[in-house]
């Protein structure tokens, strides 16, 4: 029971290794700020229904229309999209290459997953937030470039 806490413990240092990475190469943008606590919040979401409310739903036999067996290709592919986006984004279109990377080597893994049974369900959770994901981005981007933040849009 102790191992559920983990994941919460290294929330904070994989924050403040970020933030302070980032900031060490000059690149600590507003844009950057968001897309790190939508990655970290992701992350909490995804570590906290894995941890304590996938195991009462499986416990306790609840339908719960498979959000707890696919939280990990949901809100696990946006802290994937997000916190690559942190470190290796550039604010700018061209980024759509990471997303779509990113989305295509979840989907992959899926398939390649022998340690358990495929899942068609997390294949289209991945899609699906995947998509959702790109499209917030995007929008960010806007958002921040339309504020005259150093974020690049010409790319």
């Amino acid at each position: 029971m102790l191992s559920n806490y983990i994941p919460f413990v290294l929330i904070p240092f994989i924050g403040w290794g970020v933030t302070r990475f980032l900031k060490k190469n000059s690149n600590y943008t507003p844009l950057k700020k968001v897309t790190l606590y939508i990655g970290l919040t992701a992350f909490f979401i995804t570590e906290m229904v894995r941890s304590f409310y996938r195991p009462y739903v499986q416990k306790n036999d609840v339908f719960d229309y498979y959000f707890s067996d696919t939280i990990g290709n949901s809100f696990g592919t946006i802290t994937a999209i997000f916190m690559v986006l942190t470190l290796s984004g550039k604010g700018s279109k061209n980024d759509w290459k990471i997303i779509v990377i990113l989305i295509l080597g979840l989907i992959c893994y899926e398939f390649l997953n022998l340690a358990s049974r495929f899942d068609y369900r997390d294949v289209i959770a991945t899609i699906i937030f995947g998509t959702f994901s790109s499209l917030l981005y995007f929008y960010l981007i806007m958002k921040y470039s339309q504020r005259g933040n150093r974020t690049n849009i010409n790319n």
